[in-house]
């Protein structure tokens, strides 16, 4: 078995339903969600940010290669709406695993610039 099948194994078997409107698909996928009130973004941003809190409501999203997410894109999770501001790819090796993504609640003031 490869490491991008166990992978997509443990979304389906443990993660939480996530629903992801793209500008081509509307599709329930599973993932994980964590808050995040540290200087987390930094490892997202494509430059580095000083230390610091960031502002509630951003939470980090890890999905799965299931469909192609870019920034803008919109999620539903344990009934609450997130926009994505950033989507990269984490990969093993030379492989691509799943998306890492940095999200916020809809209705917040886009501090992205995105």
């Amino acid at each position: 078995m490869t490491v991008r099948k166990l992978v997509d194994r443990i979304f389906r078997r443990y993660g939480a339903p996530v629903v992801v409107i793209t500008s081509y698909d509307y599709v329930t996928i599973y993932g994980f969600a964590e808050h995040t009130a540290t200087s987390a973004r930094k490892y997202v941003l494509p430059e580095h940010s000083p230390l610091g809190e960031l502002p509630r409501g951003h939470y980090l999203m890890l999905l799965p290669l299931t469909l192609v997410l870019k920034p803008g894109d919109s999620l539903m999770y344990s009934n609450h709406w997130y926009v994505v501001r950033r989507a990269e790819k984490v990969y093993f090796r030379d492989e691509a695993l799943y998306y890492c993504c940095l999200c916020e609640e809809k209705g917040e003031p886009d501090l992205w610039g995105t």
